[in-house]
């Protein structure tokens, strides 16, 4: 009785591994490399610091005019972009968000960033906000498209991952002003993003972003609507 009961036992628990791991769909997974291959090439070429040997290949690859290459990169840019999109939203309709458990990483991260580079992120943030508690996405993506949702719609941001750049006139002279979105909690900031995942202080993530000699300051959403002029 003592080894039937070791053997039902351990029956039991591989079983129940077995249920609980899921298998990769290696198909699905391909075609979201393929999707974030062709999300990033364009904004690659983008890049000013891009070498030369770089900017060939992907030109190369692309068949890409002189043209293309430099006054139409913005409009091929887009249409890959809302070719991608289409192609994440029937992914989701049939499957949901594809995370870590049925594609593994980093192709689990995909349909982040092709919404993330979309105009639907209202649409689709709450399947975000699922994915990330259930640890199939890094929360911090979740925080970076709840904060840019926010901004988009001209309200305070909770983590401090979006800044900005504008040109405003003051007594004739055009002035770029760069600047950290206004954050609703700005001295608790830094702890929601040790929380969230975020490994940079809110002060070092700004230089990052807008050089070592950026200074930090916490605007208000008034004071950053008057400084574009849209208040």
């Amino acid at each position: 009785m003592k080894y039937l009961f070791f053997a039902i036992f351990f029956s039991v628990l591989i079983y129940g591994q077995n249920v609980e791991k899921k298998e990769i769909n290696v198909q699905l997974k391909n075609e979201l490399a393929q999707i974030d291959h062709d999300d990033q090439i364009y904004r690659e070429l983008m890049q000013p610091d891009i070498s030369p040997k770089r900017k060939q290949q992907i030109i190369n690859e692309k068949q890409l005019t002189k043209e293309q290459a430099t006054v139409s990169l913005w409009k091929l840019m887009e249409k890959q972009d809302a070719e991608n999109l289409a192609k994440i939203e029937k992914i989701i309709a049939k499957y949901g968000y594809p995370g870590k458990s049925l594609v593994g990483e980093p192709e689990n991260k995909t349909t982040w960033i092709v919404i993330q580079h979309s105009a639907k992120i209202n649409q689709y943030l709450p399947i975000i906000k699922e994915a990330a508690e259930k640890k199939e996405i890094p929360f911090r993506l979740y925080a970076m498209m709840l904060d840019r949702q926010l901004m988009q719609y001209e309200k305070e941001q909770i983590y401090g991952t979006q800044g900005t750049s504008f040109n405003t006139v003051k007594n004739g002279v055009t002035e770029t002003i760069s600047l950290i979105w206004p954050i609703k909690n700005f001295n608790n900031v830094n702890k929601l993003r040790k929380e969230a995942g975020f490994s940079e202080t809110i002060e070092n993530y700004a230089k990052n972003l807008f050089g070592n000699d950026f200074v930090l300051k916490n605007y208000t959403l008034e004071e950053v609507l008057q400084l574009q002029n849209k208040k």
